[in-house]
């Protein structure tokens, strides 16, 4: 586990510097528009995660009321922290990794392990930075839009970046390292428990929720992507199809 963890670091350490010469030429879009070539299939295992998760998310909007939630949601976030502020620093955001390390050490100081977002409160909110992100910063292109089992939205860019962030999350390294895999393992079911309690909600509000979820994903994207290159993160462009 540290061979491969020390394998990681070596290898990220080896890449900046060729990641910040060729930053600094190459043209980025962050319109995003939707490219889903494959609905039917993505509509497909959209239904399946339907099926599969709406058991779960029925019991999960029950039993955590909005306290409970909030909590939920402000731990999740404070575990982020540290993978947020590795890929800052691979887009070269420098602000923004100082925001995410003032955010970190504040929120788990001081807001019980991160359960209250003392910081945000203070004026400091959470930064964006994940790997697909950070591929965007690098030129690699969007490709098409896909359901991934369980975990839902993305476009192939961005699932592979999850993958990478997964792979590479300091804090999973850590728990991973002291007290194996269930505690990172249980980091992933916290996320999963947010997640589905915050869609359930949102299921309830649209008609069809494939093209709901395929929308606000696009939508959100695309300010993500504005802001790693230092546009306004607002919504460039309307949530349209890509013309064929």
């Amino acid at each position: 586990m540290r061979r491969a963890q020390a394998w990681v670091t070596r290898s990220l350490a080896c890449l900046l510097p060729v990641v910040v010469t060729a930053c600094a030429s190459m043209p980025r879009d962050a319109s995003l528009p939707i490219d889903d070539p494959n609905e039917a299939l993505n509509r497909k295992i959209f239904a399946v995660n339907e099926a599969v998760l709406r058991p779960p998310a029925d019991v999960i909007k029950a039993v955590t009321p909005g306290p409970v939630h909030d909590r939920l949601h402000d731990l999740n976030a404070n575990l982020k922290e540290p993978r947020i502020f590795a890929n800052d620093i691979l887009q070269l955001r420098f602000d923004a990794a100082l925001k995410t390390a003032v955010r970190f050490v504040g929120n788990s100081i001081i807001g019980l392990g991160g359960l209250f977002d003392i910081v945000g409160q203070s004026g400091v909110p959470q930064q964006t930075g994940d790997f697909g992100q950070t591929l965007f910063v690098w030129g690699v292109p969007a490709g098409p839009y896909v359901v991934r089992p369980f975990y839902g939205p993305s476009t192939l860019r961005d699932s592979i970046g999850f993958a990478a962030d997964s792979f590479g999350d300091p804090v999973a390294w850590t728990l991973g390292g002291i007290y194996g895999w269930p505690p990172a393992v249980a980091m992933g079911g916290l996320e999963a428990t947010v997640r589905l309690r915050e869609l359930k909600q949102a299921e309830e509000a649209s008609i069809d929720f494939y093209s709901f979820l395929r929308s606000d994903y696009y939508q959100t994207r695309r300010a993500d992507l504005r802001e790693a290159i230092g546009l306004p993160a607002q919504v460039e462009s309307p949530a349209t199809p890509r013309p064929r």
